[in-house]
């Protein structure tokens, strides 16, 4: 089954829980048998290529954004928030900017926000293959690469509801 085609079927299947983790509202993905999130590789706006598979080990809040997209402008300084407080907890933040033909936009925007997660370019075909559709949109990736969840629109991460669903993940899926 291809890619594309194990993602709607996910999606369609969203209902079916993973119980160990928290009440934050998300579609769920089924987790028996699990659908593996798409590797990627992008450059970053430090010119570091950015590789989901090298982030294999960690929970990942994978956030596809733009520039022209206010709710997504809004959600990042909560997202680098939930950064810092887990950067040493096998924890990692990822986003993907869909912009197109606007690097020297994207790269003032973050510096001017001061955000310093992993955050890729061009990243038009890697939307494609997660079917983003709308902006913004979240997929919770645990540490084998398991696809969890998926969250749209945006959200104050740095709160309550976030810290117990990251925390739940972590308890659910030990070193």
């Amino acid at each position: 089954m291809n890619t594309l085609a194990s993602l709607s079927c996910a999606l369609l299947l969203s209902m079916i829980g993973h119980s160990a983790i928290a009440s934050m509202e998300y579609d769920k993905f089924p987790q028996e048998p699990p659908i593996y999130a798409p590797d990627f590789s992008l450059p970053g706006v430090t010119e570091k290529e950015i590789k989901l598979s090298d982030y294999r080990g960690k929970i990942i809040l994978l956030n596809f954004w733009a520039t022209f997209c206010v709710p997504c402008r809004l959600e990042m300084p909560s997202l680098q928030a939930l950064s810092e407080k887990y950067h040493n907890d096998n924890v990692e933040i990822i986003a993907i900017s869909v912009d197109h033909g606007r690097e020297k936009s994207v790269r003032k925007w973050i510096a001017k926000n001061n955000l310093d997660f992993p955050i890729a370019l061009h990243g038009q075909t890697a939307g494609d293959v997660y079917e983003v559709s709308a902006l913004p949109v979240t997929f919770i990736i645990g540490k084998q690469g398991q696809l969890i969840g998926r969250i749209l629109g945006e959200r104050e991460w740095n709160n309550a509801e976030t810290t117990q669903l990251i925390e739940s993940l972590l308890a659910a899926n030990p070193d």
